[in-house]
Parts: structure tokens; C-alpha cells; sequence
């Protein structure tokens, strides 16, 4: 039906239709209702007719012949034409012709979409010619005062081969456009799927953002745009190409809305650590198909200049606490201002099996990591410059050389920390022996043997002689080895691991030796070791606690001599004091106590500097031998931590301990 009017049928005969009036036979009456265009508000525009005719005559090929003629009432009439929508179809003309017509419902940027499908995807692998495209909006106001929209797009097509390929895309095209005709998400995510191209990506992420200003202004203010603009300048082409949009719009606002809680939280309480942490799930879009992957949005406050959280820690970060992850290539994407001392991050990982995440391994994730990030980052030290002190490197070469007696001694030797180069930890070795005419230079020996130490001479002395025979003889050296092999959790580097793969390193290669300034250290190590094997298991994370609580206990000499028992205990109730202290989200003061038939235990947490002087000054009144009192002093993230252990056996002295203490912690909590 390709006429604009209709020949109304039977003589006298009145019909009911929207726009319609009562006819005579024979009379030419208007086809359907009224239709207004966006021009009918200016009664000079010379397109309102001509714009109000296209449509009348497009609605014609589109709705059934008889549709404005039918004997319903408006309302009933207005939801049959809503329940049509939308109207997708196209008719061959010509020999090389097609038009694809298009009645919708009005949606913001639905023209686009529908312009997009068939301009890309008409004919996968070229561009169809388009020779005519028309589109506008309308309404139907004596039907109802929703806004439709009608498109026409008009393709020539070159070949047979196209005509055909056109037949065969239009119906898959077609559900594809309905669908996302009817939910603006299902259409981001057909040309998503489909591909788009960075500048297209771009701009939806742009009309996103534009709408979430919109519809959350308490949320979002107009400097949104600067973290936007900054994500699109700073992501590599490879990161947006293979990233849905909705994701990147995500990690927009998500670094929006951390730093500005950040801000708010660091103005209230400018001498605390904050840490937040949201996880995503999301796709990669990648040439084999798509991959899920597990976000991870990090946010925190820096406290210094000194201290560092970067791609490396936020990595080893994760992969202490699980070694099933695996982090995403190329994912890492990060936000960082010196002057608000604020740190934005954001990487991707999946599971090593290809599993997906379940939702109690994303909340074990999430509820560990900020302890995690909180131990992990790193403060960065300046380098020291102290020139060594010929002197004592003299004095200790005498005092070597008197500890040997016998030819057949042993080897005297002192190993002395020297300095820290940005990668390397150097240390001063005094080798002391009797001197065999069998025996080769020690340069010798290390040049003969792959070693991880770096050999560097500094002088060969002879000292003496043993039995009128045998010289001492007196080497000193320096070695070099990697400092990132004895980086912790917290990336100190622990110089007491470095300094006993040096002694192992030495005996292999030059054989066994007397360790003489490490009698203690090896005492404390075979301590830590007993400590250590009381527990079944542990947790990277305890494993870290561990060494700092073995190492925060005073006096020194008692590290070597408590029973590793009682240390189990004071440990164990650290940790129980930690769990209470997270789950009150550390602001609760903790006081533990526990007796035995030989000791008593005491631990106590506390965010006050002052409770611990006036805890010290209460035993300090007891006066108890430093021999019998083993103190703990031990910070975790913002917490303070202080323990001891009073060996006693008679039980009136512990409990009184016990009390004089409880007294003065309710003292100061009032």
C-alpha cells in the first residue's frame, strides 16, 4: 500500500480510527491518526509536511493495511501498535536495492545502534553501500504522548553474492537488534561482543560517564572527567581493545569514589593507615574467546615519602596469600598523587586451573588482603655512608690470630655486615687459619667453584707462627650477593638469613670453620627453629609474625635461653589478640592473661602510647630480675602489642603480678 490516503468503502459508512472523522461514500479520507514530527512547533518550518508525509507513508509498509481502521477504542488501539514494536523489515527493489525500515520506541542513541549493526555487520567483512539513511522521531498524540522512532536505511548492493549474504544476515541481525532495541545494556554488550573499536569504546565510556553524573550528582562531580580523561590517555590500546566498556567505565568511577572516601577519612584522621579493597568479575576478550578474570581495586593512604606500594608489591602481595593465582598480563593499571599521598591500583587475576572464582573465595580475598597490603608495603631507606673502621678491622685480626693454638685448629673467622648497594648486600669476612704448604689461596678456590658470592680481595697478612712452623696467615675479603633473595613479606631485607647463607656458601666451598661473632646468632637461630616447629602449620602471613615477635623479645639473651614452649604460648595469645583486635576493626584495648603451674602470661593491645609507660612503671615496682621477665613489644598495622612472661614458681608472686598489673589496666581504662 503505497498511497498516503485510502478510499473509504461503503456508502454513509462511519469508521472510528484516531484521526479519522465521518465520511460519505465515495469521499478520500486520511490515512490513520495525526502524526507530529519535531518541526510541528514551528509553523514556518517547510519540512513539517513533507517530514509528516514520509512517516505517514512509511507506517503504511509497516503496519498491517487495515491496523487504524479497526473498530477498538484509542487506548485499545495504542497497546496493540506498543505490543508490534519494535517493527524491523525490508523489502527488495530494483535489481541491486534494499531497504531495512525500523519503528521503535524512542531510545537515547537507539538510531546509533541500529545504524551500527547494519553499516558492520550487514555483510561481516566490509562495509555495505549505504545510499540513503532517514530517521527521525514522531508521535502519535491522539493515540498517546510517547515518542516513537522510524528509520529507513537503503543499501545498494554490488553482486549477487552480496544480495544473498544480506538474505541470510537480516533475520540474524534482526533478533540482535530487537534486543537491543529493548534494553540499552543488552545493546553495549551486542557491540561489545561483536567488536568495537577504541575511539567507539571511547565514546561510550565518555556517554556513560555523562550519565552517571546525571543520575547520581551526590556521588559525582564534574572532576570525574579528569580521572576519566587520565584512565584514556594512560591504558594502552592492547588493555582498552580487549576490555569491555562497562568494565573500564567501572574502574573510572571506582577510583573516583576511593579517593575521594580516601580524602574525606585522611582529613579526619590524617596519622591512620586506610585500606579499601573491591573485587569485579569481568571478561577478556581474546582472540581464542572469552576469558573470565577476577578485578582487584586497590586504594590506600601513604604515610610518608619513604614508602612505596607499586605493580611488584601488590603482585607478591597476592601471590603470598594464594599460590592458585595468577595474575593477568599486562593488567595493572594505577592512580598515584605524591601530594595527597594517595594510591589507586587495579590488576587482574584468575585461578591456575582455569576455575572460576566461588563467592566464599572472593570474600576470603577480600577480607585478607588489607591485612596483607597493610604488612606488604615498603619503606624505602637512604643509603648509609660510614666509612669502615680500619681500626677494628685491625683489632679483630689480633684477637682472631690469639684463638689459634694448634695447626690443626679449625679456621677463625668474623663476618661483619659492611653496606647495601641499591640490589647487593656487601659483608666483611676475616678469614684466620694456620697456614698449610698444601693450602691454596682462598681467590683460588672461588674462582675454581660457581658460587652465588662475589669474591673481592682486599688484603693477605701474615700474623705469626704457630710451633716456629706453620704461619697464620690472615685474609680479608669482601662478598657481594643479591639482596632480593632475602627480602621479606614486608620487603625488609633480613641481613640474619643473608648472613647464614654466607657461613653455608663458606663451608662448602672452603670447608668447615670456627663462626666467632656468630655463636649468639646461631644460638637464636636454632631457638627460632624449635620455636618454629612447634607449629604444625602456618600461614605465610604468621610465618612473618612469627620472626617479628621472636625478634622483638627482650632481653636478647633470653631469644636464646626461654624454653620455646613458654614462647609457644605468648605466641599463640598473640595471635588470639590480633583476631580479637581485626574483628573489633582495631579500635578495642585488649588485655589476655593466662597462669600456669611455672608462669604467667600477659598480652595487651593498645592504640595509646601512654598505657604502655604506665603498664612499665607498675612492673617496674615489683622489681623483678630481667632473668625471670621476658618482655614483648610489637606493633601490627596501627595496633600496639605488649607481652610478657613471668617465670616463677612460687604461685603467690605470680598472682600477685597478675593483679598489680590488671589493677593498673583498669586504672587507665577509666
Amino acid at each position: 500500500m503505497d498511497n498516503t490516503t485510502v478510499q473509504a468503502k461503503g456508502c454513509g459508512d462511519t469508521r472510528k480510527s484516531g484521526g479519522l472523522s465521518q465520511c460519505k461514500a465515495g469521499e478520500r479520507i486520511e490515512w490513520g491518526p495525526r502524526v507530529s514530527c519535531v518541526f510541528d512547533d514551528d509553523q514556518n518550518s517547510p519540512h513539517s509536511l513533507l517530514y509528516s508525509g514520509s512517516i505517514r507513508k512509511t507506517l503504511m509498509k509497516l503496519l498491517p493495511s487495515d491496523f487504524f481502521f479497526s473498530e477498538e477504542e484509542n487506548e485499545e488501539l495504542a497497546l496493540e501498535f506498543n505490543r508490534l514494536l519494535p517493527i524491523l523489515k525490508w523489502i527488495e527493489w530494483g535489481d541491486q536495492y534494499v531497504s531495512i525500515f525500523l519503528l521503535c520506541r524512542h531510545r537515547i542513541n537507539g538510531v546509533k545502534f541500529f545504524y551500527e549493526m547494519i553499516s558492520r555487520w550487514l555483510l561481516p567483512g566490509k562495509r555495505p553501500n549505504i545510499c540513503s539513511f532517514f530517521a527521525t522521531d514522531f508521535k502519535l498524540p491522539d493515540l498517546m504522548n510517547e515518542t516513537f522512532t522510524i528509520c529507513e536505511v537503503v543499501i545498494s548492493l554490488d553482486n549477487l553474492l552480496d544480495k544473498e549474504l544480506t538474505r541470510h544476515q537480516l533475520p540474524i541481525l534482526e533478533s540482535e537488534i530487537r534486543l537491543g532495541l529493548i534494553s540499552v545494556y543488552h545493546a553495549s554488550r551486542i557491540l561489545e561482543i561483536k567488536g568495537l573499536s577504541a575511539d567507539e569504546k571511547t565514546s561510550i565510556i565518555q556517554e556513560r560517564i555523562v550519565s552517571l553524573l546525571e543520575r547520581r550528582p551526590r556521588d559525582f562531580d564534574h572532576d570525574i572527567f579528569m580521572q576519566m580523561q587520565h584512565f584514556l590517555v594512560m591504558c594502552s590500546e592492547e588493555f582498552k581493545a580487549i576490555r569491555e566498556h562497562v568494565h573500564m567505565s567501572r574502574i573510572i568511577y571506582v577510583f573516583y569514589l576511593f579517593r575521594k572516601i580516601l580524602k574525606n577519612q585522611m582529613e579526619r584522621f590524617p596519622a591512620q593507615r586506610f585500606i579499601h579493597v573491591k573485587l569485579s568479575k569481568t571478561y577478556l576478550h581474546l582472540p581464542f574467546g572469552l576469558k573470565k578474570v577476577l578485578g582487584i581495586f586497590v586504594a590506600l593512604n601513604l604515610q610518608g615519602d619513604n614508602e612505596l606500594f607499586e605493580e611488584r608489591h601488590i603482585i607478591a602481595v597476592l601471590l603470598n596469600q594464594s599460590s592458585k593465582l595468577s595474575i593477568i598480563n599486562d593488567s595493572f593499571f594505577s592512580r598515584s598523587s605524591k601530594e595527597e599521598r594517595i594510591q589507586l591500583l587495579y590488576l587482574e587475576v584468575d585461578k591456575e586451573d582455569g576455575t572460576d572464582f566461588s563467592l566464599a573465595e572472593m570474600k576470603q580475598i577480600k577480607e585478607r588482603l588489607p591485612e596483607e597490603i597493610r604488612n606488604g608495603i615498603e619503606k624505602v631507606t637512604r643509603p648509609l655512608f660510614m666509612p669502615r673502621n680500619e681500626e677494628e678491622v685491625m683489632r679483630n685480626i689480633i684477637i682472631l690470630s690469639n684463638q689459634l693454638k694448634f695447626s690443626r685448629d679449625l679456621p677463625q673467622v668474623m663476618i661483619a655486615f659492611d653496606e647495601q648497594t641499591e640490589g647487593e648486600l656487601v659483608f666483611t669476612v676475616i678469614w684466620t687459619r694456620a697456614l698449610r704448604s698444601s693450602d691454596a689461596a682462598l681467590q683460588e678456590t672461588f674462582e675454581r667453584n660457581e658460587s652465588f658470592l662475589k669474591f673481592i680481595p682486599d688484603r693477605i697478612k701474615k700474623v705469626g707462627l704457630l710451633r716456629k712452623k706453620y704461619p697464620k696467615e690472615v685474609t680479608v675479603f669482601r662478598v657481594k650477593l643479591a639482596a632480593s633473595a632475602f627480602l621479606r613479606a614486608d620487603h625488609s631485607v633480613d641481613l640474619f638469613k643473608a648472613r647464614q647463607a654466607i657461613v653455608q656458601e663458606l663451608q662448602r666451598l672452603l670447608g668447615e670453620f670456627r663462626d666467632y661473632n656468630g655463636g649468639m646468632i646461631a644460638k637464636q637461630h636454632e631457638q627460632f627453629l624449635a620455636l618454629r616447629s612447634l607449629f604444625s602449620s602456618l600461614e605465610r602471613k604468621e610465618e612473618l609474625l612469627l620472626e617479628n615477635f621472636f625478634h622483638s623479645i627482650f632481653p636478647i639473651e633470653l631469644r636464646s635461653l626461654f624454653n620455646p614452649q613458654f614462647l609457644k604460648k605468648l605466641f599463640s595469645m598473640f595471635l588470639e589478640g590480633i583476631q580479637r583486635n581485626r574483628e573489633a576493626g582495631g579500635k578495642e584495648d585488649i588485655f589476655l592473661k593466662s597462669i600456669d603451674y611455672l608462669s604467667c602470661y600477659l598480652l595487651l593491645a593498645y592504640n595509646e602510647p601512654a598505657y604502655k609507660e604506665r603498664i612499665i612503671e607498675c612492673i617496674q615496682t615489683l622489681q623483678i630480675p630481667s632473668s625471670q621477665l621476658l618482655t614483648l613489644s610489637l606493633q601490627v598495622s596501627e595496633t600496639s602489642y605488649l607481652g610478657y612472661i613471668y617465670l616463677e614458681e612460687n604461685d603467690e608472686k605470680r598472682k600477685r603480678f597478675l593483679s598489680e598489673v590488671s589493677r593498673q589496666w583498669d586504672l587507665i581504662k577509666r
